[in-house]
């Protein structure tokens, strides 16, 4: 797939779920309880997995994985919201 014609709307949507992504991490830090946040946080980081992955970026894809799945532990609280959360990632 060409994907030089797609850069900038990915470059643009990408700093869009990052900031989002920023701003849900802050947000966290005020109300972790706030499974919502979570939620939002989850869906940011599933569409740029979803987006690098389509534009071949796998390693960015291979991170945003990792993050769905700290991402889910913490949304079904096997893993708590503090602020030194210590995962291994073993694909990146």
């Amino acid at each position: 797939m060409e994907t030089n014609q797609y850069m900038d709307m990915f470059l643009d949507e990408s700093h869009e779920h990052l900031q989002s992504l920023n701003d849900g991490l802050l947000g966290l830090e005020d109300n972790a309880e706030d499974l919502s946040i979570l939620n939002e946080i989850f869906r940011n980081a599933h569409t740029l997995k979803g987006m690098s992955a389509t534009m071949g970026y796998n390693k960015i894809a291979e991170l945003t994985h990792e993050m769905e799945d700290v991402l889910d532990m913490l949304r079904k609280e096997q893993l708590a919201v503090t602020g030194d959360i210590s995962i291994r990632c073993s694909s990146v």
